[in-house]
């Protein structure tokens, strides 16, 4: 029997982690697998392991995130990786 939360509701199998945020900010499921050119399955894999270890896919997402801003890609690139982020914003 599954978890349940203090509302009734059902707890998530997988704990919500960077890679669920980003798939959200990035238009869902869907559209950052239509954009990056990759299957649902690799996509619930990322999401499972919580790292994406291909480096042109990391790049094209962050991108989508962050069209205008290359220090945040570059950041969100970073810990998509499994990566720190990097130096502090100044």
């Amino acid at each position: 029997m599954r978890r349940r939360r203090k509302n009734g509701r059902n707890v998530p199998r997988i704990p919500v982690n960077l890679i669920y945020r980003t798939i959200q900010a990035a238009g869902g499921p869907t559209a950052v697998g239509r954009a990056l050119g990759i299957s649902d399955g690799t996509l619930k894999r990322w999401r499972s392991m919580g790292v994406v270890r291909d480096a042109r896919a990391v790049l094209e997402w962050a991108a989508l995130v962050y069209p205008e801003a290359p220090a945040e890609q570059l950041r969100l690139a970073r810990r998509l990786a499994g990566l720190p982020a990097g130096p502090a914003r100044r």
